[in-house]
């Protein structure tokens, strides 16, 4: 083993995560994401972008360039009606780097449930059991699907990141950390999962296994392996122009909350999927829900209320619900992984970051404050 690289014990934890988050194919079992023909993205550099000014939940003015150096980004791709206006990767960082997007991945995951519905493969609003019978005696037996994509199953997990003993078991079952026994495997964590005190459907929780389930769901739906089937119907239609990585647990199950590894400009040809109303690879009624389909109740009732009050969320997307602001939706993943989508400016903002800790909503809230001023600047 190379002295000082990363392992399994410590890959997440600084300073060793820059290098890590970078080439998780070395680290971790992982299944290819194959790319078609690459969509090109034009050049129009817009000047003024890399100065930019925009201010924190204090008031404090930050510019753009130095806020990604300062806060560990590690790429940043701005795209405006399609072209390329500004792009910055840190020092050692190169356009080609594969990049892990932590819960992006669920956004991404989130779009291709939507374009497997369109064929026909997989009824959003069915139970859970029709696709995957094995979960039937656990927390999602009486579950939908709709109820995992938009966050609002009552299952018995907290979702805490230093990490708490849930998030370890379950991280120990995806292959992401070592366990001191062989797992047993990811589905079979999945399908012990115990209820918790509410009934599916009344309020949002934020809880990471709901995606790998709507992952395992999607795999039995189009009978592919999770990887096969966002190449079939979404890298490759997309025109993705790098093949993308997904992590996998020892018997090969998919990593779908937060396993897949992309370019940052290929992350932003995905948002602008998702800009252009799904460019008839997902339909356009889909996207739309993505940008104004949130129950403001659930929200409001919810885990994340005070990081985005008045927002939002549908099939793994967040809605900010910002004044002058209508429709905007955006990804988010832990150590500072974004995907900000403005559609009706045609704006798409990508942020891939090392934050040596998980997560915090002030430094979520600052990205999100830079890409609503990348986009507004851009609005003439």
């Amino acid at each position: 083993m190379i002295a000082g690289r990363p392992t399994l014990e410590n890959w997440m934890a600084p300073p060793g995560n820059r290098w890590a988050f970078r080439h998780v194919r070395e680290l971790l079992p992982t299944a290819r994401v194959r790319r078609g023909d690459a969509l090109e993205l034009p050049e129009a550099i817009a000047p003024g972008l890399a100065t930019l000014p925009f201010r924190d939940d204090a008031g404090g003015e930050h510019r753009l360039e130095p806020f990604l150096a300062e806060s560990f980004g590690d790429a940043c791709v701005v795209l405006h009606r399609g072209a390329v206006v500004y792009e910055w990767y840190a020092p050692g960082g190169a356009s080609t780097d594969r990049h892990l997007l932590f819960s992006v991945t669920k956004s991404v995951v989130g779009v291709l449930a939507g374009a497997v519905a369109s064929v026909g493969l997989v009824d959003l609003e069915a139970p859970i059991v029709r696709y995957v019978p094995e979960v039937a005696g656990g927390a999602y037996g009486d579950a939908t699907v709709r109820h995992l994509l938009d966050m609002t199953t009552a299952i018995d997990f907290v979702e805490d990141y230093s990490p708490g003993p849930d998030v370890r078991a379950y991280r120990e079952s995806t292959g992401w950390y070592p366990s001191e026994q062989p797992s047993p495997g990811m589905h079979a964590y999945l399908a012990a999962m115990r209820r918790g005190d509410r009934e599916h459907g009344e309020r949002f929780r934020y809880l990471s296994p709901n995606t790998d389930v709507a992952g395992w769901v999607l795999e039995r739906a189009t009978g592919l392996p999770l990887a096969e089937a966002l190449q079939r119907y979404l890298w490759a239609p997309l025109g993705a122009e790098h093949d993308g990585d997904l992590t996998l647990d020892r018997f090969g199950a998919p990593r779908a909350a937060g396993g897949l590894s992309t370019t940052a400009r290929d992350l932003a040809r995905f948002g602008l999927l998702v800009a252009e109303g799904g460019r008839g690879v997902v339909p356009a009624a889909f996207i739309e829900e993505l940008r104004f389909g949130g129950d403001r109740a659930q929200w409001a009732d919810g885990d994340y209320a005070t990081f985005l009050p008045g927002g939002g969320y549908r099939s793994f997307w967040y809605q900010p619900n910002v004044a002058g602001d209508p429709g905007v939706t955006c990804a988010v993943g832990i150590h500072g992984q974004l995907l900000y989508v403005d559609a009706a400016r045609s704006v798409v903002v990508v942020k891939q970051s090392s934050w040596p800790g998980p997560s915090g909503d002030p430094a979520d809230r600052l990205a999100l404050a830079a890409a609503r001023a990348a986009a507004r600047f851009l609005d003439v």
